[in-house]
């Protein structure tokens, strides 16, 4: 698709797609402006909504294995089911709890090597001199 032929003040071309009519894109198309300043009002207010977020009230949760962080999930889907939280929230959660998740098995697995590591040690025997 063309890329609009506007030239802005600093003389690079504007690189939004072009209507096929006249090269120019819908914000630059002066048959048009009507439009443009429309989408531009509503992309701006559409930034302007505040953060989806959590009560302040809302107690924490001991996320320290892997029942506490599928329970916090089974919890938030039941929420998201009823409507009673933010979908965007719950995207954020289930991506936290799988890194969280990922994150506590690698320490489960490091902890258990660092245990075979130290009875290896302790089963070698040292050559006598």
């Amino acid at each position: 698709m063309a890329k609009c032929r506007f030239r802005k003040k600093n003389g690079s071309r504007c690189g939004a797609n072009a209507q096929p009519a006249n090269n120019l894109c819908v914000f630059h198309d002066p048959a048009r402006a009507v439009d443009g300043l429309r989408a531009r009002r509503a992309g701006g207010m559409n930034r302007s909504y505040p953060a989806t977020v959590l009560p302040s009230d809302t107690p924490d949760h001991p996320l320290t294995n892997m029942r506490e962080v599928s329970n916090l999930l089974a919890e938030s889907i039941n929420q998201l089911r009823r409507g009673q939280l933010d979908p965007r929230i719950a995207n954020a959660l289930g991506y936290l709890a799988g890194t969280l998740l990922n994150a506590l098995q690698k320490g489960e697995l490091e902890e258990r090597l660092s245990k075979i590591e130290a009875m290896l040690e302790r089963n070698t025997v040292s050559p006598k001199t």
